[in-house]
């Protein structure tokens, strides 16, 4: 079926993006109604994720079936991705099916709130850290790295211009011991935030977040790419809010610690120490979009680094880009505008994502009145 399937779409699977519903935090609603509760499903939970072509099932707490996993439209039937990776792997990923990242649109963003230090600042997601999973009272290795980058957003059907800071890595200085004593401070204040960095939001520039790493992503639509896991470890609270003392024990044990003993279980566990105190970190992992060709058509950009890759394309109305044949299969999102990728219609806010099978030449035609803008990534490089 599959090998039928892809030889009348050159190649190529589409679907619309997989929502994921958070309840750590709210949204800007961008890509969805996300900005408050009311927006939320049964559970209470919102909108604020785009998974894109993801064999990843997500961790919430209370779970609804496949959550996260894309579903294929083949013919008039919808398939998880999942089920042809299980059924024809080879076709779809070649040799790089064990190197599928999972690839994300973060809508973060919510409610204005004011600081116990004194700020006023719309929310952010509460500081956290990927140090892996906990099994037994143990942390069990990898975690998760994951890289961003910020599109822009002043582009239809958004048309929003943002000014944010989001908060990346321990300030100059920080001990365990200051870093402990504001873990325990979890749901009293926000004093965890003030350990952090705060750098501005620009669009069209990202970072690389190792595992082991705290941070708390900013108020802004965001394009992740990660291992294909969901494991985090909560360090703070929701910025501005609190938690009664009932509520904090609960949250404390079921968020925070995981299962761990204490916290110097976590900080000896989950968090890379010497790679947040190095004083290297913005010089090694914060990167601008390095541009890589350009001409009539539009232009290219490289947009995630380090162990991931990814690409940003622009193309003018009525232009077209290809890209050679190559052996890795390649997965893209739209980001605004509409498209023709292989002769398969695309847009923004409908059928949105493709999956570019291994060894296909991959057209893009902007077949829309505004520039096409999106997003392509590769498998993870190991």
């Amino acid at each position: 079926m599959i090998k039928k399937w892809l030889s009348e779409t050159r190649g190529v699977l589409t679907t619309s993006s997989a929502r994921v519903y958070r309840e750590s935090y709210f949204g800007n609603s961008i890509i969805a109604p996300n900005s408050s509760r009311a927006d939320g499903d049964h559970r209470g939970f919102v909108p604020t994720e785009f998974w894109i072509m993801s064999v990843a099932e997500n961790s919430n707490p209370r779970k609804l079936p496949h959550e996260g996993i894309s579903r294929i439209k083949i013919g008039y039937e919808d398939v998880l991705l999942t089920a042809l990776r299980d059924s024809a792997g080879h076709e779809i990923f070649g040799t790089y099916g064990d190197q599928w990242p999972l690839a994300k649109i973060l809508d973060i963003g919510g409610s204005t709130v004011t600081t116990s230090f004194g700020t006023t600042e719309t929310t952010p997601v509460p500081v956290h850290v990927h140090g892996g999973t906990i099994s037994d009272g143990k942390v069990r290795k990898p975690g998760k790295t994951e890289a961003y980058f910020f599109p822009p957003t002043d582009v239809p059907p958004y048309n929003k211009k943002l000014s944010e800071i989001t908060r990346i890595n321990l300030k100059d200085g920080i001990t365990k011991e200051d870093f402990k004593k504001k873990l325990l401070e979890y749901g009293k204040n926000d004093s965890m935030y003030e350990l952090l960095h705060t750098y501005p939001i620009e669009p069209m520039t990202g970072w690389t977040i190792p595992e082991g790493v705290l941070h708390a992503p900013g108020p802004y639509v965001t394009f992740e790419i990660q291992r294909a896991q969901d494991d985090n470890n909560f360090a703070s609270w929701k910025l501005g809010d609190r938690l009664s003392d009932d509520e904090r024990d609960s949250w404390y044990q079921n968020k925070v610690l995981k299962g761990l003993k204490d916290e110097d279980a976590y900080i000896d566990g989950l968090l890379d120490w010497q790679m947040m105190t190095s004083g290297e970190f913005e010089k090694n992992y914060f990167h601008k979009a390095q541009l890589l060709s350009e001409g009539p058509w539009g232009t290219r950009h490289q947009i995630f680094f380090d162990m991931f890759y990814g690409e940003w394309l622009t193309i003018a109305p009525g232009q077209t880009y290809t890209a050679p044949s190559q052996e890795k299969p390649q997965a893209g999102v739209i980001w605004s505008g509409q498209a023709m990728v292989n002769g398969n219609a695309l847009m923004q806010g409908g059928v949105n994502e493709f999956l570019c099978v291994p060894h296909t030449e991959l057209t893009i035609s902007n077949s829309g009145f505004y520039p096409l803008l999106l997003c392509v990534f590769q498998p993870i490089k190991e």
